[in-house]
């Protein structure tokens, strides 16, 4: 089979590997769709050691594919060409540990004690592989958006017009909340933003604090200062400049998700934190309900998020994509299709 393999920065070769040997207790998954995620250009560009990705290891985690091969100890639950999404996360004895080399741009996957609803989960045919991919990217984003429990009626800002900050966008308004701004510095990206039917806000272009008091509203905090009508903050922006910006102008017991992978220490006042009684808390990877939500929204066409693939190239061009993804340049999410 065809894999792709990881030697160094900037270093990713497809090569034929031999194909996995299912043990009793496993499932071959022939993969149809990967996709290339933040942590994968990390990878690419810095190296895989902050990733525990080592040279010689088949990477990618982000994939669905069709069981081609069923071990003999396997629950007849899972069948012969039943599309599935592979959890990176358990699809492998070792665990969390090797999730992203866990042969996602690879021809085929093994997954060991496959279990469904636990490392295997069906995906209907009637989704298009290149929105199914994209359940691994959703279910982070998904975690992130709820995991301060938005509810019905409640304003929702995200930070960040990536695949993560869409995806949180997404699920959010799959779920009934509407009123959801993304905030970010790119007007292209604001258009795939807008399609999925989120507010939008350039905060190059606009005073970030009074854009969303035009949007949504305002209150008066405790020094009686007019501030943004926002219940819940999503980061997956990354920004020190936003994080900052939020704490200063959050209203009185809102709250802040983060879910982006900050790479400096930030410094900010915690008196604001106090006065307002402003909840900060950090989210990271997903649940299994997080995937059967997401799942249940693609199944249930509550969400178009495949607007946000950009760019479909094969196997033999990864290198090209993973430029592409890196340059980041009217492009959200690339997808590799192992077809």
């Amino acid at each position: 089979m065809k894999s792709t393999i990881y030697y160094g920065k900037e270093d990713i070769r497809v090569e034929e590997r031999p194909l996995p040997v299912v043990g009793r207790a496993d499932v071959l998954v022939k993969n149809l769709r990967a996709g290339i995620c933040g942590t994968d250009i990390g990878i690419y560009n810095f190296g895989g050691e902050l990733f525990n990705v080592a040279s010689g290891d088949e990477i990618g985690h982000e994939m669905v594919g069709e069981v081609v091969e069923i071990g003999p100890d396997v629950s007849p639950e899972i069948t012969l060409w039943m599309r599935v999404f592979v959890n990176p996360c358990t699809a492998k004895r070792s665990g969390l540990a090797k999730a992203n080399a866990a042969s996602g741009f690879s021809e085929y996957v093994l997954v060991e004690d496959a279990k469904l609803n636990y490392n295997i989960y069906e995906i209907a045919p009637s989704i298009p592989a290149e929105a199914a991919v994209l359940v691994e990217p959703l279910s982070v984003g998904t975690h992130g958006a709820f995991h301060l429990q938005p509810q019905v009626g409640e304003k929702v800002v995200v930070l960040g017009g990536g695949t993560i900050g869409m995806s949180a966008a997404a699920s959010l308004i799959a779920e009934g909340i509407k009123q959801v701004c993304i905030v970010d510095i790119d007007d292209w990206r604001l258009e795939k933003a807008a399609s999925l039917g989120a507010l939008t806000l350039n905060s190059k272009n606009e005073d970030l604090a009074q854009g969303l008091i035009n949007r949504f509203g305002s209150q008066t905090n405790l020094l009686g200062m007019q501030v943004p009508d926002v219940d819940l903050y999503v980061d997956a922006a990354g920004a020190p400049a936003l994080l900052k910006g939020v704490i200063a102008m959050a209203k009185p017991k809102s709250r802040l998700s983060i879910i982006a992978t900050y790479k400096q220490e930030v410094a900010i006042h915690p008196a604001m934190i106090m006065m307002n009684e402003f909840r900060m808390e950090g989210s990271c990877g997903y649940t299994h309900e997080n995937i059967t939500q997401v799942i249940s929204h693609l199944t249930e066409q509550k969400t178009n998020i495949d607007e946000i693939v950009t760019h479909v190239f094969k196997l033999d061009q990864i290198d090209e994509a993973f430029k592409v993804a890196t340059q980041a340049k009217e492009a959200i999410k690339v997808i590799i299709d192992l077809t």
